[in-house]
């Protein structure tokens, strides 16, 4: 309507320019302004819109809302430049100096100044080619082209349409020319009024603002325009199997299923099985005749819902496994054989008894454990490398193999060396002379364990005090000597224990790590 309006008062400037058709034309340019602002505030609740979409399902909705931000950024620059060319017309009618605030259309003095807008949107030339109105004409193509390349394919045909209906940048018709108007810049800004052309431009800036809401609403829409329609929602698990075996991780698939109890859709199953369908669901069953991995797939066909006269097939396969009784190996401790010592292990097999149960090794020997009972042994390995133990059972006088199961063979990790419970930083005079050894200490490690200290330096160092080395290559105790330099510490020296050497439960010698202490 006030676009309307704004094309009569147009047509009534060719008869009489009146006082009271330059105050319409503020009057327009208001209400444009309003409308402008009005618009952008609904398109803020479209990206609003986008972004609770992003949060529910980012994967199907950002595609389309890239395009959208796209088109904000696009719509934002094309009214931001002609925002530009609105504040250069106002200024210079009213030859507004630096630093003053650009007057609103309302407040304008020289509201019907024919000249200024003239000379700055067409010049002087016949065509009005090359000047301001020249440079709009060329950013609004250039608009409408990169709009376009952001509207899906199939509707492309149908918003050039839209677009070049918003944005008619021809020539006029030749018989509708009057006073020389032949090309679109001065047909639209040749000896027009400052207000009506500060109107026109607005006008374009509430267009601009149209076409953003259609397309991003459009894009906004187009989301779900593909999805099917479901009649209810439901949580399901889907899990590998149901069985597991204690140490195992139990893994399960959980979502939100949609179903349609009005879709009917098809479902065909290849590789054995039946399915029966109860209200949109497929209910897979399948006798198995053999053990081992069962395999089974098909499809499900319904009808497209943005074309019903077609249909859509989503393919489907899954497997199972059909499975004799089987076996399990697990170390009670770690699952790792470590070098050296006793590592106990549990063998089992569900369903069998133990004296059933044959259990082999290679890459290490393997005893049974009586004082754990039935199904525990004993594992030690000699070398670094891999271990391999195999599990048979007599089932019905046939022994039949459960599993091979390999382990990795490595050697005990390092002590950490400590006194008084500390391995480095601050340590009062007192508590230090009142230890009697270094201790290796097996932090997180489940064996219990323990390692010998053969032999240590300790050192003393102090500000303007000559350092002192004592050793002892006899074990982990301090020495009287040792204990004599702690007793003469002053506060700030520094003791440093180094060199120590351990010797590990697999009769190994180890250089573990230096203590390093400051006397408080």
């Amino acid at each position: 309507m006030i676009g309307m309006m704004y094309l009569v008062l147009t047509a009534l400037l060719a008869l009489n320019v009146s006082k009271e058709i330059i105050n319409a034309f503020v009057t327009i340019d208001d209400a444009l302004n309003t409308t402008v602002s009005n618009l952008a505030g609904k398109n803020a609740q479209a990206y609003k819109s986008f972004e609770k979409e992003m949060q529910s399902d980012p994967v199907k909705t950002k595609p389309y809302y890239d395009k959208a931000l796209a088109i904000q950024k696009l719509c934002n620059d094309m009214t931001s430049y002609i925002g530009t060319i609105k504040d250069t017309l106002l200024r210079a009618s009213d030859a507004v100096e630096g630093g003053t605030k650009t007057p609103t259309s309302r407040e304008l003095e020289k509201k019907d100044d024919y000249d200024t807008p003239t000379h700055i949107m067409v010049g002087s030339e016949n065509d009005g080619k090359g000047h301001k109105a020249s440079e709009l004409k060329a950013r609004i193509e250039a608009y409408k082209k990169s709009m376009l390349s952001n509207i899906p394919d199939k509707d492309r045909a149908q918003f050039t349409r839209r677009l070049d209906e918003l944005f008619n940048t021809k020539d006029p018709d030749p018989k509708i020319v009057e006073d020389n108007k032949n090309s679109w810049e001065m047909f639209n800004f040749y000896h027009n009024p400052v207000v009506a052309t500060v109107a026109l431009l607005t006008k374009m800036q509430t267009d601009i603002k149209n076409a953003e809401s259609e397309v991003v609403n459009h894009l906004l829409n187009a989301i779900n325009a593909s999805a099917f329609k479901v009649s209810s929602l439901e949580a399901k698990i889907i899990a590998p199997t149901s069985y597991i075996i204690l140490g195992q991780d139990y893994t399960a698939d959980i979502f939100l299923a949609a179903m349609s109890e009005t879709a009917n859709p098809e479902f065909i199953v290849k590789g054995g099985g039946g399915i029966k369908v109860e209200g949109g669901v497929g209910k897979f069953s399948a006798h198995p005749g053999s053990d081992g991995e069962q395999k089974f797939g098909g499809l499900i066909r319904v009808k497209d819902p943005s074309d019903p006269t077609k249909s859509k097939e989503y393919p489907f396969e899954g497997s199972y496994i059909a499975a004799k009784p089987s076996s399990s190996v697990s170390a009670d401790k770690m699952n790792v054989i470590y070098l050296g010592v006793p590592n106990p292990f549990t063998v089992s097999v569900p369903g069998v008894a133990h004296d059933k149960v044959k259990v082999s090794a290679s890459g290490c020997t393997l005893k049974p454990d009586p004082a754990a009972g039935k199904g525990h042994y004993i594992v030690e390995a000699t070398a670094q490398g891999e271990a391999l133990i195999k599990v048979s059972a007599d089932l019905n006088g046939k022994v039949l193999p459960m599993g091979d199961f390999k382990f990795r063979v490595k050697r005990i990790p390092n002590p950490v060396a400590m006194i008084g419970g500390k391995k480095e930083g601050s340590i009062a005079k007192s508590a230090l002379a009142a230890q009697s050894a270094i201790i290796p200490v097996m932090e997180n490690f489940d064996f219990d364990l323990f390692s010998k200290v053969k032999s240590f330096k300790m050192s003393r160092y102090g500000k303007g005090r000559d350092p002192i080395e004592k050793s002892n290559d006899a074990g982990g105790n301090l020495t009287q000597e040792m204990k004599d330099v702690i007793n003469q510490c002053r506060a700030g020296d520094k003791i440093m224990f180094e060199y120590i050497q351990a010797t590990m439960p697999d009769k190994s010698i180890r250089s573990i790590n230096p203590i390093s202490l400051t006397v408080q």
